[in-house]
């Protein structure tokens, strides 16, 4: 089966939950910036753009580097004014938002969000349960792609808040657990923080943020961008999400979704300095007074009183002496992105990439353990890549040849099955049907105890139109694993349509 993999946050979000572990003597600003330098070195050696990273210590900027494409058309390189999209790293504005308005009087955290906006159709559902995402609501990326009409084929919908909440409203899912049950990741909850403070402010969420977060803090290259899809005179350093082909030469945009308009989980662009003064103004309590972020930087409480590790948009971490952390991680179309905060020891560092991210945890680990002292590692090559460079350039046996060849070089190569079940149907959507089936019954052979693997293959067996097979291999995934109920499923269609 395919696991369809959507950049956002929970899929990075573990990220979050590691903190720089600081030695007690950690080496002068001039040995990390040699440090820094070498390892974007390092990693643009192997072909590895690093995109843009500012470290900061004891608040003072020690290194900042620029490596990759502002965008793929035309050509462009980044350079340290360039704007990426922060995907759920904007969170964290939104939190502040909210705590603005608590600090004007205009709501309380533990108010029903249905006082604020009398449509919305749970009763038990608070403004904080939104902000530590515990509200039980439904995915709304789901309930879109579940929902929403396009009526013309040919056209690149955008939507926003105003689109989504018509359609949430009309659907009124169903919570997928009480308020408070347990803690799991809500974009949905973010989208609605939004809209609370357009109502509570009586501002569109842009124009909030621009007077009394931003523009207090001189962050004059950051805003809550109106998307538009093609280029902008009115934001020349706007960075564009791109991603690599499967053939592992062309490049690919990768910048648009439906749901870019959306405000409150996403949607702020930023610059490495504008992000610099934004944790400084908060290690600094500039922004707001140090009570109302200790609240904000307090743990979420379930109903069985379970901490959480999430305030209001910020996982909230310690380091090895204790002290206390406060990152966020994003993922969005093209984009992968990381602010790490050591409030008190006024020590971090900003990542942002655009390039769908690939390495953003290995830039990550690599700048974090610098800063602690610690050694890094580069990134070993990916062998289902350098499978499907070969599967392009010659032939498909060529590509297994390889396999079979590097697979057990641990020390060179990642194998894994995942990967090499990515690459089989990235092959069938690229028409290319007989690598596919081989690189599928690869997988069988390599790892015959694997459920999955017999799912992946009878799929592409179905697109050969070898049903009988197909079925066979559908049947076999159930057999060995029965929670995998797509596969029972799968085979009772097919045999019902063999019949």
């Amino acid at each position: 089966m395919l696991l369809i993999k959507q950049f956002t946050l929970v899929c990075l979000v573990s990220v979050c939950f590691f903190s720089c572990k600081k030695d007690t003597q950690i080496a002068n600003a001039d040995t990390l910036a040699s440090e820094y330098a070498n390892f974007v070195s390092a990693m643009k050696s192997k072909g590895i753009s690093t995109g843009n990273i500012l470290v900061y210590k004891d608040s003072e900027i020690i290194f900042t580097s620029s490596n990759g494409l502002r965008s793929i058309n035309p050509l462009d390189s980044l350079d340290i004014n360039s704007q990426f999209r922060l995907a759920s790293v904007s969170k964290q504005f939104t939190g502040m938002a909210i705590m603005k308005l608590k600090e004007a009087g205009k709501l309380d955290y533990d108010q029903k969000v249905n006082t604020i906006l009398p449509e919305f159709p749970y009763d038990n559902i608070t403004v904080r349960h939104l902000l530590h995402h515990i509200s039980g609501l439904t995915d709304y990326e789901r309930l879109i792609h579940q929902n929403f009409v396009r009526e013309d084929s040919t056209k690149q919908y955008l939507l926003g808040n105003d689109e989504i909440i018509k359609e949430f409203y009309a659907v009124n899912p169903e919570l997928d657990f009480q308020p408070g049950e347990k803690w799991e990741y809500s974009n949905t909850g973010y989208l609605f923080l939004a809209s609370i403070v357009e109502k509570a402010s009586g501002q569109h969420f842009r124009e909030f943020l621009k007077e009394h977060i931003l523009d207090p803090i001189g962050m004059t290259n950051t805003t809550l961008y109106k998307y538009q899809i093609e280029e902008d005179s009115d934001m020349p350093n706007r960075v564009y999400g791109y991603r690599l082909a499967l053939n592992q030469k062309d490049m690919l945009p990768n910048d648009y979704d439906i749901v870019n308009d959306v405000r409150g989980d996403g949607g702020i662009y930023s610059t490495l300095n504008d992000l610099y003064k934004w944790n400084m103004a908060l290690a600094n309590y500039t922004i707001i007074s140090k009570d109302y972020l200790d609240e904000a930087w307090s743990p979420g409480t379930l109903n069985n009183g379970e901490k959480t590790r999430y305030g209001f948009g910020w996982q909230i971490n310690a380091d090895s002496n204790g002290d206390l952390v406060v990152a966020h991680s994003g993922g969005w179309v093209g984009f992968g992105t990381y602010v790490h905060n050591e409030v008190g020891a006024k020590n971090g560092y900003i990542i942002l990439t655009n390039n769908s991210s690939e390495h953003l945890r290995d830039i990550f680990f690599g700048i974090s353990n610098i800063l602690g002292n610690k050694p890094y590692e580069l990134p070993n090559k990916n062998v289902s890549k350098e499978m499907a460079k070969l599967t392009f350039e010659t032939n498909v046996d060529d590509a297994i040849g390889l396999y079979h060849k590097v697979k057990t070089d641990t020390t060179a190569y990642d194998v894994n099955e995942g990967d090499i079940n990515l690459l089989g149907y990235g092959l069938l959507n690229e028409n290319k049907l007989e690598s596919a089936l081989a690189i599928f019954k690869l997988n069988t052979e390599e790892y015959p105890n694997s459920a999955n693997v017999y799912d992946s293959f009878a799929d592409a067996l179905l697109v050969k139109g070898d049903s009988l097979k197909a079925l066979e291999n559908f049947k076999k995934c159930f057999a060995m694993d029965s929670t995998l109920t797509y596969a029972k499923d799968k085979a009772e269609a097919l045999a019902k349509a063999l019949n």
